[in-house]
C-alpha cells in the first residue's frame, strides 16, 4: 500500500454509488468498503439502482432506480437525479454527505451521471470517482451513447472528467493512475485504492473431487466474456490434453457474448478437448468446493482492472498458471508478490495465419475501431501495430482474434507435432513454502484492515481539500492513450 499519514479519524457521513449490487467485483469492492467505513465509525449510505444480490453483506443499502442502466437521457433528468441522491443521502445519514463515493460514474452505462456529479462538484459537493474500467478502453458503444447524450462535443468535453481540488479521482493501480496524470490531472487528487483480497476458506481438496479423478484439474475461476481470451485455454488444453482437465466457472450474462462463448464450448466438444466451460453454472459446483478441488488456477485474460486472479489462488494455497499482464502484475511485484514464472506471450509462426490475412484483419480492426470513437485513424496506425505485434516472424496468440485462433487450434489438432513448434508454458510446480510465502504477503498486503484504512485517509484528505473552481481534463487526450496502435490488438478490439 501507500504509505500515507492519516490526517484525521472523525467519523464521516458517506454515500456510496453504483448502478447495481449484482454478484461481481464492483459489488465486492462496495461490501468491503461499507463494511470496513462502518467498523470504523462513519455513517454509510449505499444508493443503488437495484436491491443488492440475496447473499450479500451491505449496509444501508437504497435502491434508486434512476441510477440503473441507460443509454439516453436529458441533462434536466440528470439535475433531478443529484437533487434526488442528495435528499435520499441527507435523509439517510442525518445531514448531507461529506463524502461522495461514486464508481465507475464515467463507464457510461447511465448516460446521466456525469452530468449528475457536474451539479453536485458545482454545490460544493467533495467527490470520489472510482474508475474500475474506461469507456475509452475497447468500450465504443458506451463510448458512442454518452457522446450522443449531450447536445454538442463543447458540452461532452466540460462535463465527462471534472477537475477541481474538491473532485479527487481513485484508480485500482499505477496504470490507471498514470493515464489520468498525463492527461492533466493533480497527482494529489489521484489516489491508488488497490481492492481487498477476501480470504477464503475451502473445506475440499483434489483427492475428494468428483471429476478429473484420473488428471489434474485447472480451474479458471472466470465468466466467460471474450477478454478472458477461451481460445488460449483450449490451446492450453490441446498440449495438455492427456494430463490435465481444465474448467472455467461461469458463463456471460451478457447475451452480446453468449454466442463466441458458445462458439468456443462447440468447438472444444468436436476437437474432444478436455475443456469444461461454466462448470459452476452447468454442474451448481461451489465457487470455493471448486478451488479446493483443484490442483492449480489458470488464467489466460489478456485485460485486467484490479488483477484478483493473481493473488486470489494463494489465499487459496494454490499455484498459479497463466499469462502475465505487466501493467498489473507491476503493482504486487512493488509488494514482494513476484509472478515471474508465468508467461507474456505465446508465439506462433506468423505463417500459420498468413501475414496478408493478417494485414487485412489488422486494417479492418484499426479502421473500425477508431470509427467507432469517431477519431481519425493515423497513417502510420497499422505499421505501427504490426511492428508491435511480430516478433521475429511470429506473433502472439493472445492478439489474435476468435477466428485466426480457431484456424490454429485446428491445424495443431490435425497434426499434433507442431506443438513442438510453440514454446508452451510448463505446467505450474511450487514448493509449499513459496505457496505460503506467497499467501501471507497477500494476506498482509491487502487485508480488510489495510484497505479500510487506505480509504479513511483518502476521505480525510479530500475532506482537507478546499472547494475550486471545476475545470475537466481533456477528453481526446484521455481517449489518445487508450487509442495507441500499440495498445489495440484484433481480439480486444476486433
Amino acid at each position: 500500500m501507500e504509505d500515507r499519514k492519516v490526517v484525521s479519524k472523525t467519523g464521516k457521513r458517506v454515500a456510496i454509488i453504483h448502478y447495481h449490487l449484482r454478484r461481481g467485483g464492483v459489488t465486492r469492492v462496495i461490501e468491503a468498503a461499507a463494511t470496513a467505513l462502518v467498523k470504523r465509525g462513519h455513517s454509510v449510505v449505499v444508493l443503488s439502482g437495484e436491491a443488492a444480490y440475496p447473499e450479500a453483506q451491505i449496509p444501508g443499502v437504497k435502491v434508486v432506480a434512476a441510477l440503473q442502466y441507460r443509454r439516453s437521457g436529458s441533462p434536466e433528468m440528470a439535475e433531478n437525479l443529484a437533487d434526488r441522491l442528495m435528499r435520499i443521502a441527507t435523509a439517510e445519514l442525518g445531514g448531507a454527505p461529506d463524502i461522495w463515493h461514486f464508481h465507475n460514474p464515467t463507464l457510461a452505462k447511465n448516460v446521466l451521471l456525469p452530468t449528475t456529479i457536474h451539479s453536485l462538484a458545482s454545490q460544493g459537493a467533495r467527490l470520489l470517482l472510482q474508475i474500475h474500467d474506461f469507456a475509452e478502453d475497447g468500450r465504443p458503444g458506451n463510448y458512442a451513447s454518452q457522446r450522443a447524450y449531450f447536445d454538442s462535443l463543447k458540452a461532452f468535453r466540460e462535463t465527462m472528467y471534472p477537475i477541481a481540488k474538491h473532485v479527487h479521482y481513485a484508480t485500482l493501480n499505477r496504470r490507471d493512475r498514470d493515464i489520468l496524470r498525463a492527461v492533466g490531472a493533480p497527482s494529489a487528487n489521484v489516489h491508488i485504492i488497490p481492492n481487498a483480497v477476501p480470504d477464503l476458506h475451502t473445506t475440499t481438496n483434489p483427492t475428494e473431487r468428483p471429476f478429473s479423478q484420473e488428471k489434474l484439474f485447472a480451474f479458471y475461476p472466470t465468466r466467460g466474456i471474450r477478454r478472458k481470451n477461451l481460445g488460449e485455454l483450449l490451446l492450453l488444453a490441446l498440449a495438455y490434453r492427456d494430463q490435465v482437465d481444465f474448467a472455467t466457472s461461469m458463463r456471460p450474462e451478457n447475451t452480446e457474448w453468449m454466442a463466441i462463448h458458445d462458439a468456443w464450448e462447440n468447438l472444444a466438444r468436436e476437437l474432444e478437448l478436455p475443456v469444461h466451460l461454466g462448470i459452476a453454472d452447468a454442474g451448481g459446483y461451489a465457487f470455493t468446493d471448486l478451488l479446493g478441488w483443484s490442483d492449480f488456477i489458470v488464467t489466460t485474460s489478456v485485460a485486467e482492472g484490479f488483477g484478483l486472479i493473481y493473488l486470489e489462488p494463494w489465499i487459496a494455497e494454490k499455484p498459479l498458471m497463466g499469462r502475465d499482464l505487466p501493467e498489473i502484475t507491476r503493482d504486487f511485484a512493488a509488494r514482494g508478490i513476484h509472478l515471474d514464472h508465468l508467461y507474456r506471450r505465446i508465439d506462433v509462426p506468423l505463417d500459420w495465419i498468413g501475414s496478408d490475412s493478417l494485414d487485412r484483419a489488422t486494417e479492418s480492426m484499426l479502421s473500425r475501431t477508431y470509427l467507432a470513437y469517431d477519431s481519425p485513424l493515423p497513417r502510420s496506425a497499422k505499421k505501427v501495430a504490426l511492428r508491435h505485434w511480430i516478433q521475429k516472424d511470429r506473433i502472439d496468440f493472445g492478439l489474435l482474434d476468435e477466428s485466426f485462433q480457431e484456424k490454429i487450434l485446428r491445424r495443431i489438432a490435425d497434426n499434433p507435432k507442431l506443438l513442438h513448434e510453440i514454446e508452451l508454458p510448463t505446467l505450474p510446480v511450487l514448493q509449499a513454502q513459496e505457496i505460503e510465502k506467497r499467501r501471507d504477503l497477500v494476506r498482509n498486503t491487502y487485508h480488510l484492515d489495510q484497505y479500510g484504512d487506505l480509504l479513511g485517509d483518502t476521505y480525510a484528505r479530500i475532506m482537507h481539500s478546499g472547494i475550486g473552481k471545476i475545470r475537466s481534463l481533456s477528453t481526446e487526450k484521455l481517449l489518445d492513450q487508450f487509442l495507441d496502435p500499440r495498445r489495440l490488438s484484433l481480439l480486444r478490439n476486433g
